[in-house]
């Protein structure tokens, strides 16, 4: 859904996925006891987004030279090596029952997810929290 890089002095390439904030994070039902597998949803754009950077490395290789309006290369470039990527869907409310956290899905949940090298999974509650974390502290600073 979003193909970004970063801005610092040397900038690399970022690869987003981005499903819907209503989006399952888990199957409906208990595999096992206590044991919640990630839903469709999830394990096909966990699957979807390292497909899609798989072909990108391939496609690209290691950098994408940055061109200017004629076509000349700049002497900047986007780096391609091992390029993030994150996966948005979902919020952890699905993760609660009744009266507070239901654990064997919020454990099984974070062991899915903390044990996935790539891409990041990250709710869309836990992104506007990161967001609202860097406009307080940008406004503490000016």
């Amino acid at each position: 859904d979003a193909l970004m890089r970063t801005a610092g002095r040397i900038r690399s390439l970022v690869f987003t996925e981005i499903k819907h904030h209503e989006t399952a994070l888990l199957s409906g039902s208990e595999y096992r006891p206590g044991c919640w597998p990630p839903s469709t949803d999830l394990a096909g754009g966990v699957t979807q987004l390292q497909q899609t950077v798989d072909l990108a490395v391939d496609a690209i290789r290691k950098r994408l030279p940055d061109k200017d309006e004629e076509g000349a290369e700049t002497g900047e470039s986007t780096w391609l090596i091992r390029p993030r990527s994150f996966l948005i869907l979902g919020q952890l409310d699905q993760l609660r029952g009744g009266a507070g956290v239901h654990a064997a899905k919020y454990q099984s949940f974070e062991l899915y997810r903390r044990n996935l090298y790539e891409p990041e999974i990250i709710t869309f509650d836990e992104l506007l929290a990161r967001a609202e974390w860097h406009v307080e502290l940008a406004e503490l600073e000016s």
